[in-house]
């Protein structure tokens, strides 16, 4: 059995009380922008947020993050999403190359934070979900 490609691709600007979500096309296209109360309510909110912008299942919705682990990331693993750990380094550069210099607008931060996954979904780390024991 293969695994199909993503078709859609969001970015997490995660933070301690709310996270700021952006969601692109294959084409790279901004399908929508929102934020998120950072907290079971609000995790859930973001899950179901995306299947109902897309209208796939979560498989095919690849989400970038900058931490490997956390609350946000069980919730979208749980869910089945596909997570992928971005180097906030790596995600520096890939800012470097679709904004101007010196440039930190948070909506041009959220929009890149999307993009490594979706061009070279190859050099993302994928996570898996471990449990405690």
């Amino acid at each position: 059995m293969t695994q199909e490609e993503p078709e859609w691709f969001a970015g997490i600007d995660w933070a301690s009380e709310r996270h700021q979500v952006c969601l692109l096309d294959r084409a790279g296209k901004v399908l929508g922008e929102r934020s998120f109360a950072h907290g079971g309510a609000g995790l859930a909110e973001l899950c179901d947020w995306l299947l109902a912008k897309t209208g796939v299942t979560p498989e095919r919705v690849a989400v970038a993050i900058e931490v490997p682990h956390g609350p946000v990331v069980e919730a979208l693993l749980e869910r089945g999403f596909l997570v992928h750990a971005i180097n906030p380094k790596q995600l520096d550069r890939f800012r470097d190359r679709f904004t101007v210099a010196g440039a930190k607008t948070t909506a041009a931060m959220r929009t890149c934070s999307a993009m490594p996954c979706a061009p070279t979904e190859h050099a993302c780390a994928s996570s898996t979900a471990t449990r405690p024991r």
